[in-house]
């Protein structure tokens, strides 16, 4: 787990639709063998059916109620999967053609075929005899939409219109499945609606559905710091074409394929690319059904195949539709998320709302909460509108409409709002439904050698210089070449100062004191020798962050410049699991001791202990004692003595 990495524990509070966020923690659940084979797993005693119960889990095999209100209980594993039947066929039903005409497309939820599929498979008891691949080398990161791209994986016949092709293959390579009988067609029609013929790559294989989000690939990182793809358990029985096709295009791309037979699906999973995720209790309700899985059981698997360290699983917002996490809500970056908003009549306002304010209480890998933005969903003939249900590709968003300019045009704004320097497009198309538009057709492929910076934002108000500091990483294995913090403060010019490479992938800088206090406002950007650059904001120069910054007050109450002025920051990142960086600032050399003591006042660590010059200096603390002992979670107090004074500050470590 790294630096922007929550603790695997969190307890959260919440009423009836609250989340439950199970720490993923113990032994391994995966057994070796061949892909999607079998996995013996113990049927769960109880089955979580949407109750707001909350568990806190010290261990994967103790868990205790923390808190139950009276909304709805725990059924039957037969009776689960009955509910989840009939509220799929409560969605409404709409057949759908290709844009081509070629065929009438399968629905995205259950077929009735399925459905009579999905209830014989819960009355048997479900595939528990599955086993699955060995997963990654831990520690794994799961990659975040937002992440450098080179690809989107869609399928033919198209569900999509051509003018988001037309788009597409300006920026990355178009992915496209098809069966050899349909690739002449195929081929065809690109070229007859202005495709980019250079940018297409074809999977020439047989596929049974347009939803590439939900049977497509997951990308993780692995502890070597290379790429892998995870491939679950489609949630569709009766579409075995799609449920394979994650493993012949990990073949094609030359990546290396890691399979699962937990059912689950992409429209139900998001992730922040900084190992907190979440999904609706869908993915807990079809893992007990189908898999014969516990929860705990679902959070460690998800661990070990997806890096996943906090899982926020929430109530779904109906008891009827997809139930997928996507149709609703959406993450923008790591502490940002999208909430869909509905007039007040309509039978998930209730249930929306209280999500939108669940969210906005719970802790982001920044250690903020998440800031909640919203965009109103209108009424349309199949529901309200799926706004929501958008792909983030690089520096665009791409948006589905759904002809009410003026509902349209306040969709666009809200995301230019929400997400500043990303170029927002939308297009409008007479399929996309309530619960399925843009986003479940199409799926960012990610870039194997990706240049990733990771930093969290300073926007709390600053006194004196300000250390900036980030994690980058080349895992095209070249060289960084530059590594840059561009800033300005009260209006003036950009500035520019390089960033100091310090231990592993740790760069930091400074930005000075100011003239006077007022805005600042910092970006940073970095490049590789592979030729890739990157940034944060990840759509830099178009976008920064800002904070205001106070010009430090260094004048002693006579007037007279002291001797010695100290200035002891604010540690990066807080809270921390591994590492935190302290910084401080001398005016003049001076002999300096700065230390780490626990909550009882005892002193756990000294880090210097000697003369330091003037000027910044940056010192790293892994969390260990001086005997080189991992400490526990809690909260810490590094002392800086200087100048015959003693400075303060807390730290918090969390795993």
């Amino acid at each position: 787990m790294n630096s922007w990495s929550k603790a695997r524990t969190q307890v959260v509070s919440g009423q009836a639709g609250a989340v439950s966020a199970r720490a993923a923690a113990g032994s391994s659940i995966a057994q070796s063998g061949r892909p999607r084979t079998g996995r013996a797993l113990r049927p769960a005693a109880a089955v979580r059916c949407g109750a707001a119960v909350l568990y806190l889990h010290a261990r994967p095999e103790t868990r205790r109620p923390w808190r139950i209100p009276m909304a709805r209980r725990a059924l039957p594993l037969l009776a689960l999967c009955l509910l989840l039947v009939a509220s799929f066929a409560a969605a409404p039903a709409h057949a759908e053609w290709d844009v081509d005409h070629i065929e009438e497309l399968l629905p995205i939820g259950p077929t009735a075929e399925e459905a009579r599929l999905m209830e014989a498979l819960a009355a048997q008891g479900g595939e528990r005899d599955a086993l699955d691949d060995p997963p990654p080398l831990a520690p794994l990161r799961g990659c975040a939409e937002w992440e450098p791209a080179t690809g989107v994986l869609i399928r033919y016949p198209l569900g999509l219109p051509y003018s988001v092709l037309q788009d597409f293959d300006d920026q990355v390579t178009i992915h496209c499945i098809v069966s050899s009988a349909n690739q002449a067609a195929a081929i065809s029609n690109f070229t007859a609606n202005g495709i980019d013929m250079a940018k297409v790559q074809w999977l020439v294989r047989p596929s049974d559905s347009i939803w590439t989000r939900d049977y497509g690939p997951e990308y993780v990182f692995d502890g070597a710091g290379d790429i892998a793809i995870i491939d679950h358990k489609y949630n569709r029985p009766s579409r075995p074409n799609d449920d394979v096709i994650p493993i012949y295009f990990a073949q094609q791309q030359g990546i290396p394929c890691h399979t699962h037979s937990m059912w689950h699906t992409g429209g139900n999973y998001m992730t922040d690319g900084a190992n907190i995720s979440a999904s609706t209790d869908l993915v807990y309700d079809e893992a007990a059904a189908y898999n014969g899985m516990s929860p705990a059981q679902v959070d460690q698997l998800m661990h070990d195949y997806y890096g996943v360290e906090t899982y926020y699983v929430l109530d779904d917002i109906a008891n009827y539709g997809i139930h997928h996490i996507d149709t609703w809500a959406k993450f923008l970056d790591e502490e940002s998320v999208l909430v869909k908003q509905v007039w007040t009549a309509h039978d998930t306002y209730a249930a929306l709302e209280q999500r939108a304010a669940l969210l906005a209480s719970l802790p982001s890998s920044t250690g903020r909460n998440y800031g909640v933005h919203r965009v109103y969903c209108y009424s349309t003939s199949s529901g309200p509108a799926a706004y929501t249900n958008s792909l983030i590709l690089n520096n665009r968003i791409y948006v589905p409409l759904f002809g009410n300019s003026s509902h349209d045009n306040a969709a666009i704004a809200a995301y230019q709002a929400a997400a500043p320097g990303y170029v927002v497009e939308g297009y409008t198309y007479g399929s996309w439904l309530t619960d399925d538009a843009l986003h479940c057709r199409a799926k960012g492929a990610y870039d194997i050698g990706m240049l990733r910076v990771a930093h969290i934002p300073i926007i709390d108000e600053q006194t004196g210089p300000v250390s900036v500091l980030a994690q980058i990483h080349a895992h095209s294995g070249t060289a960084i070449t530059a590594a840059e913090l561009h800033y300005r403060q009260g209006g003036g010019a950009w500035q520019m100062v390089a960033m100091t490479h310090g231990a592993g992938n740790d760069y930091s800088a400074t930005i000075p004191d100011p003239a006077a206090s007022g805005l600042t406002e910092y970006y940073l950007h970095v490049a590789d020798a592979s030729g890739r650059t990157e940034g944060m904001p990840r759509v830099e120069p178009a976008a920064w962050y800002s904070f205001t910054q106070n010009k430090q007050d260094l004048t002693a109450v006579d007037g007279l410049t002291p001797a010695s002025p100290v200035a002891l920051h604010a540690n990066y990142p807080n809270p921390f699991n591994p590492s935190t960086t302290f910084s401080f600032t001398l005016l003049f050399e001076d002999r300096v001791e700065l230390a780490v003591y626990d909550a009882q006042g005892k002193r756990v660590r000294t880090l210097i202990n000697g003369t330091v010059p003037a000027g910044d200096t940056r010192v790293s603390w892994d969390g260990r004692d001086e005997e080189g002992r991992s400490l526990p979670s809690g909260t810490y107090f590094y002392r800086l003595r200087a100048a015959g004074l003693v400075y303060g500050r807390p730290a918090t470590l969390v795993k």
